[in-house]
């Protein structure tokens, strides 16, 4: 009888710990959506260019669709420019992945920048990493690079393209008419341009604000910059122009 009780307790022990044990183990993290854009959204900036002359106007970003470029599926990204009543109508297109969010970059007159001997030796990056999953503070990643190279291997670099999360922000923004306390990482990118391998190198800086469900409430920066990394073309001419961009409306299906 004795035996009986004896393995009763050990029977209930093990189950007891057994149940604990499944109790106390958590899930596994589920990392926070930061660039929900997808076709049917919308987003709405408020916009400033600082050169010799301060303009004002908008940006209304449309994703309308998806496209296949080179075999690589994008999605596709109409900007609306409003600026002192003028319209300028831009085409981007961005990809995402579990790691991260790529734009496909537009090379056309790239070879221009670079001296002749140096021409057939160019190896240009066709994306940008605009983000890296998942975000993470002081977390970097190389965004964009032009290298010249010799027998395949990088040997300079006339434009390299570095980020970032340099911290993290409460931003007071008015959204939908209303004021808002936003959390949001701030993203530091830096572009180096050295175009000749015996000259000096220079710097240009821009920002971005990404919100966790809605993505870049805030631009600010070198237009430069900003152009690049988000697809556009390399503009040596834009960088001592300086942009703002905040969101002021938004809409994701």
């Amino acid at each position: 009888m004795k035996n009986n009780n004896y393995l009763f307790i050990i029977l209930s022990l093990i189950v007891l710990y057994s149940c604990k044990d499944n109790v106390i183990v958590d899930p596994p993290a589920v990392d926070k959506e930061y660039f929900p854009a997808k076709t049917g959204a919308k987003f709405t900036y408020s916009l400033t260019i600082d050169s010799n002359l301060v303009l004002s106007g908008a940006k209304i970003s449309d994703i309308i669709g998806l496209q296949s470029i080179s075999g690589t599926e994008y999605f596709i990204q109409i900007d609306s420019i409003i600026i002192e009543r003028a319209l300028t109508l831009d085409t981007a297109y961005f990809r995402k992945s579990n790691t991260g969010v790529f734009y496909y970059t537009d090379t056309t007159g790239l070879g221009q920048l670079i001296p002749d001997t140096l021409r057939n030796a160019l190896r240009i990056d066709n994306e940008s990493r605009l983000l890296f999953f998942p975000l993470r503070l002081n977390q970097t990643w190389p965004v964009y690079q032009i290298d010249i190279t010799v027998g395949g291997i990088p040997v300079f670099s006339p434009v390299k393209t570095n980020a970032k999360i340099s911290g993290k922000e409460q931003l007071t923004m008015a959204i939908r008419d209303s004021q808002y306390t936003i959390d949001v990482f701030k993203i530091e990118y830096k572009v180096e341009v050295q175009l000749d391998p015996q000259g000096a190198s220079e710097s240009f800086y821009a920002y971005g604000y990404i919100a966790e469900n809605i993505g870049f409430v805030k631009w600010e920066g070198e237009s430069f910059v900003i152009n690049l990394i988000r697809g556009g073309r390399l503009d040596l001419s834009l960088t001592s122009t300086y942009m703002l961009e905040e969101l002021r409306n938004y809409f994701i299906p």
